[in-house]
């Protein structure tokens, strides 16, 4: 892991409460990137129980997601786009993770449902127009295409405390060759700013669900 990659890193909190019970096969983002190129990750703590705060961050609507340097980031992103096609695009009126997935760049790796969902992307993803490509959750760990990189998030859920839980957003990118890595690194460095603050106002998105249902 490089020095970027280990800056980026963040430790989660210790829970108070009892370990964390797994009810099933584990999936986790380790599966998929455990030695990613670059990495970020975000933490919350909200006041509603694990399955109310997993439900509210696993089928969350993206578009409700609220943050002025996270709108910023994303209309500078779709400019390209938006210029080519000379029209801007249609907008959904709702988006969630499965819709990503329905949508087909993103796939579903593997979920531990109420804990962990895991989504992988592949393809050119830090050029001026995103170029994703289409692959399958059992060929994602495989893909070794040149020029190209895989991106993996993870948004996770455990308890913390006796009535909380502890909200994990974590996206992990690995580079196929060492030319991409080195392109890839330097646009991280642009980035990784406005990634974050997309995925905190994800997180207090999720956060404000749960609230709200609890």
């Amino acid at each position: 892991m490089n020095e970027e990659s280990r800056d980026a890193q963040v430790r989660a909190p210790e829970t108070a409460s009892t370990e964390w019970a797994v009810t099933g096969p584990t999936v986790t983002i380790d599966d998929f990137a455990a030695e990613p190129d670059v990495d970020a990750v975000e933490h919350l703590i909200v006041d509603a129980p694990p399955d109310v705060a997993y439900r509210a961050l696993r089928h969350l609507d993206l578009l409700t997601v609220r943050s002025a340097t996270a709108a910023a980031a994303m209309w500078v992103r779709d400019l390209p786009i938006r210029l080519r096609r000379r029209v801007p695009p249609q907008m959904p009126t709702r988006l969630t993770f499965d819709d990503l997935v329905a949508g087909g760049d993103w796939v579903l790796l593997g979920e531990q449902p109420g804990q962990e969902a895991v989504f992988g992307a592949v393809g050119r993803f830090w050029t001026p127009i995103v170029r994703w490509e289409q692959v399958t959750a059992e060929g994602f760990a495989d893909y070794t295409k040149p020029g190209r990189g895989k991106m993996v998030s993870s948004l996770s859920v455990r308890p913390y405390g006796r009535c909380s839980s502890l909200l994990t957003y974590d996206i992990r990118t690995v580079l196929n060759d060492p030319m991409t890595r080195r392109v890839f690194v330097l646009y991280w460095r642009t980035v990784a700013p406005f990634v974050k603050a997309i995925m905190r106002a994800t997180l207090r998105a999720a956060a404000e669900q749960a609230r709200r249902t609890r």
